[in-house]
This record gives C-alpha cells, sequence and structure tokens, in this order.
C-alpha cells in the first residue's frame, strides 16, 4: 500500500492527492478536471483501474502497485485547460468567456441547435462533376470499402447528398456557394487567386501557399487554412479571405462567424475527414508546436474570426506567379 500521509507531507502548494473506491468513482471526471485547472495533482484508485474514466483530452499518466492504480495529472496551460458541465467534460475554446453556468448552458443549446445547419437539402443546385471524380478517387484510395457502392450511394454515405438532394455541405465542398480569396502581396506582385468551394481551394490554393514554406510552416499553415474553411459560419457570410505578405513573411486569415464550443459544421467534417483532408486532432496544438504565441481573435461586430501566422520559408518567399 501507498503511504499517503508521506506522499503528501513531500508535496507543497495547491498540489492535491484524492483517493477513491469503487462506491465514489463516478467523482474521478470532474475530479481530474479540477485538478487539471488547478496545480495538478494524484488520484488514487484503490482495487481498480481508472482510465476509461480519463477525459482523453487531458493528458496524464499512471502507476500500478499491486491492487492500487495512481494517476498523475499535471496542470494544463490557460488554452487547454477542460470545463464542466453537468457532470461530462468540455474542451476550452478560445474566445469563449464562459462566466456563468447560464451562460454555458445557452451556448450548448446554441451548439445543439445547429448540429444539422449544414445537413439540410438545397433544391436546384449541382456540383462540379471533376470535383466529385477527384472526391472519390481520394475516398476509394483511402478506403478500398468504399468502392461497392454506386455513386450516388456512395455520395449520399459520405454526406454529399441526403436522399435526392445535394446537402449544404455538399453544395459548400463540390458546388459553386463559397468564396475563397487568397491574395500574395509582395513587393513588387500582387496576385489574386479565387475558387468558389472547399476542394478546389485545398487542391488548388494551398500548394501554391505551402510550397515554398518549411515543413513545419506548412504543417501549421494547412491547420490554418483548413480550420478556416471547416469552422466558417457559412449562414453569416460565404467569404473567406487568406493574405500572405512577404515583409514580413506572414498569413492573415479571416473567415465568417466567431469560434464555437463544437464543431459548427459536422457534415462537412465528415466530408473532410473521409476524404483524409482533416483528421481527429485539435489543430491548434499542431500551430502551436510551431508557434506558441498563435491566437484567434473575433470581431464581434461584424461576426468573423482573425488570425495571423509567422512564416517560415526554405530559401525565401519568391515573387507571385500567375498560375
Amino acid at each position: 500500500m501507498i503511504d499517503y500521509s508521506l506522499r503528501a507531507g513531500i508535496i507543497t502548494g495547491e498540489y492535491d492527492i484524492e483517493v477513491f473506491g469503487r462506491d465514489n468513482e463516478y467523482r474521478i471526471p470532474e475530479t481530474v478536471n479540477a485538478l487539471a485547472n488547478s496545480s495538478g495533482g494524484e488520484i488514487i484508485c484503490e482495487g481498480f483501474n481508472p482510465e476509461h474514466l480519463i477525459p482523453s483530452e487531458i493528458p496524464h499518466t499512471s502507476e500500478t502497485s499491486n491492487s492500487t492504480t495512481t494517476l498523475i495529472i499535471p496542470p494544463l496551460v490557460w488554452h487547454k485547460r477542460p470545463l464542466t458541465l453537468n457532470g461530462r467534460v468540455y474542451r476550452r475554446v478560445e474566445g469563449q468567456n464562459l462566466i456563468s453556468g447560464l451562460r454555458a448552458k445557452s451556448l450548448m443549446a446554441g451548439d445543439s441547435h445547429e448540429f444539422s445547419r449544414d445537413d439540410f437539402p438545397v433544391k436546384d443546385t449541382a456540383v462540379n462533376e471533376k470535383c466529385i471524380s477527384e472526391f472519390y478517387e481520394r475516398v476509394t484510395e483511402l478506403n478500398g470499402e468504399m468502392k461497392r457502392f454506386q455513386r450516388d450511394e456512395f455520395l449520399r454515405r459520405c454526406g454529399v447528398f441526403s436522399g435526392k438532394y445535394l446537402t449544404f455541405a455538399g453544395l459548400l465542398m463540390f458546388g459553386g456557394a463559397l468564396n475563397v480569396s487568397a491574395v500574395l502581396d509582395y513587393p513588387h506582385g500582387h496576385v489574386e487567386i479565387e475558387r468558389h468551394n472547399i476542394w478546389r481551394a485545398y487542391t488548388d490554393i494551398l500548394p501554391r501557399l505551402t510550397a515554398p514554406l518549411s515543413y513545419e510552416c506548412s504543417q501549421a499553415l494547412t491547420e490554418v487554412f483548413v480550420n478556416a474553411l471547416l469552422h466558417s459560419d457559412y449562414k453569416v457570410d460565404n467569404h473567406i479571405n487568406i493574405l500572405i505578405t512577404s515583409n514580413p513573411p506572414k498569413l492573415f486569415t479571416d473567415n465568417p462567424g466567431t469560434v464555437r464550443g463544437i464543431t459548427r459544421n459536422h457534415r462537412l467534417k465528415k466530408i473532410l475527414t473521409l476524404s483524409g483532408i482533416t483528421l481527429n486532432k485539435h489543430g491548434l496544438n499542431i500551430i502551436r508546436s510551431y508557434m506558441p504565441s498563435f491566437a484567434l481573435t473575433e470581431d464581434m461586430l461584424n461576426l468573423r474570426t482573425n488570425s495571423t501566422l509567422l512564416l517560415k520559408a526554405k530559401d525565401k518567399l519568391p515573387e507571385p506567379i500567375i498560375l
């Protein structure tokens, strides 16, 4: 057995130790949340392993001795600290100021209302057939099982169609309802690249922006770019602006909508995930591993979200070339 009094005696500050048995294991998730939000601590469980009760968003280590498992919960930096509401743990999101339980419930009610916002059918619209063909090839290459479905069934399973109609997510992805404008603004040249759906923005615009960059920088820029496309509020506006300058080398994004606590466009996320464009990872972690000071800012007056990413090129950023 662990000598709890001895362990507690050598720990100073607000570090905490909590002991749990089977009768109160239901309190473990909220306790983990509290420790991660303060100065960290330990959870000691007698006779069982509590790993399945730990929220996946919270890092931790564990030690097992005889029938006792000890979890070590480190304190988290501010932008990774979780929130607890009604026994559930939620990831903290930049830009959200939850000033009360009522405010938190109001935000989550709004999220619930928006769950199907990009799932509704859109009549009398068309998709770009070449984009659809490229999408099919990419998805079936990643998942060979999808080849057994006919085209219409394939598109329905991917979320592009709902019944016989195109979904709003499908329209954004493969139609012509979106305006993504990337501007390269250099001292001796000014070029604007414009595409009208997410697939073309990803396959045409993004490679041109990342080509001259270092690997770490291109990974971060890709996350910023894809997140701007995925998390935008297309009910507010359908125009996303990307600006790259060479002096200083930086990227500025401006996309519609303010930061939400969960994914705004669920059907769109499914399409992007199937095609391997987005993964089930928190993009801000990837961006901050390259640029720790990266932050999202909100323009509440115009309902926009902005971000700036400093760029590092392999050599130097070239003059813009019209392709």
